[in-house]
């Protein structure tokens, strides 16, 4: 095998390789989107907000799998930004912030 069969290969191995992982990603993302609670739909196929009982339009349901209206997943997904608690080495970064990067 010549030198450039052997990167030939290593290029197709790095691209099935990234490929893979892309499909996975995605894969995640789908699962994402997939509602974790039981919707509150009635008998003529209306869903109603889990939160304030409005009923989600059907775009909405169709893009997302909505479960909530899009003000009160908003509010949801505010709530928790400000409840999040960092970690790891974006955690050391900001407490090196506050202590004048020591």
């Amino acid at each position: 095998m010549n030198l450039g069969e052997r990167l030939a290969d290593e290029a197709d191995v790095g691209a099935k390789n990234t490929e893979e992982h892309l499909m996975d990603a995605l894969a995640r993302q789908r699962k994402a989107l997939v509602p974790h609670e039981e919707p509150d739909e009635d008998a003529q196929g209306n869903r109603y907000c889990l939160d304030c009982a409005d009923i989600i339009p059907p775009e909405r349901i169709q893009a997302v799998q909505a479960v909530r209206c899009v003000r009160c997943a908003a509010k949801r997904e505010r709530f928790n930004k400000l409840t999040q608690v960092r970690g790891g080495a974006g955690r050391v970064m900001n407490d090196e912030g506050n202590d004048g990067g020591k």
